[in-house]
């Protein structure tokens, strides 16, 4: 008659209490209604249509979108006769020129850091990093021709 109330004691107590500790405590998720790029957060409050947003960062980038507008305000600003005089042209300018010798003080990075993957896969005994290597070498050679460049 014990085994019963022990089976008893445990279905009624102990059971319950377990399985307590092992469920979520907050049976609720939070919706994210918007989404985040960096420090930026595109949702309903900051924009008539997140989702469409979205879907256009996927394909342009807002850099990209920026840089072709700074691109086609600083041709215009080219043609107005005082752009050394107005201060928003000549602003409009520097920052052209900024972001300019940014772009290419990074391509030299990144034609440094290319050098040094070729220096890489050259020295690799791998067949395929070997194979890489001279597929590279060759594109580049074709480049280097299409270009006026002799290699």
């Amino acid at each position: 008659m014990t085994e019963p109330a022990s089976a008893d004691l445990w279905a009624n107590i102990w059971f319950p209490w377990i399985s307590a500790a092992f469920a979520p405590q907050k049976l609720w998720q939070s919706v994210n209604s918007g989404w985040s790029f960096g420090s930026v957060t595109i949702n309903e409050q900051n924009s008539s249509a997140p989702q469409t947003e979205q879907i256009i960062l996927a394909h342009e980038s807002y850099g990209r979108q920026i840089g072709k507008l700074l691109d086609a305000v600083n041709e215009l600003v080219k043609t107005q006769p005082d752009r050394d005089s107005n201060k928003a042209f000549i602003e409009i300018s520097e920052l052209a020129t900024r972001i300019n010798r940014i772009k290419h003080e990074a391509a030299v990075d990144r034609i440094q850091r290319l050098r040094q993957d070729l220096e890489l896969l050259s020295a690799s005994d791998r067949p395929e990093d070997q194979a890489a290597f001279k597929a590279n070498i060759e594109a580049l050679r074709a480049l280097l021709k299409t270009n006026g460049s002799s290699g």
